[in-house]
């Protein structure tokens, strides 16, 4: 399974908080995924002073070792 993520960008009505984004990653974990939790500029962002930023929840399955 190659990478997936999920996306939440700060601005807007309905955003996801850290507790959200956490509750997110356990329930990831306990399915058995490897998880990263990141921020990054939104693609198109990068030149502005001022830009967005979009917060993420990257998940994935490991190959057994």
């Amino acid at each position: 399974m190659e990478k997936q993520m999920v996306r939440s960008i700060r601005k807007g009505s309905v955003q996801w908080n850290e507790e959200d984004r956490l509750q997110i990653a356990m329930l990831l974990i306990k399915a058995g995924y490897a998880v990263r939790i990141g921020r990054r500029v939104v693609p198109g962002q990068g030149d502005k002073k001022k830009a967005q930023m979009e917060y993420t929840v990257e998940f994935w399955e490991e190959d057994d070792v």
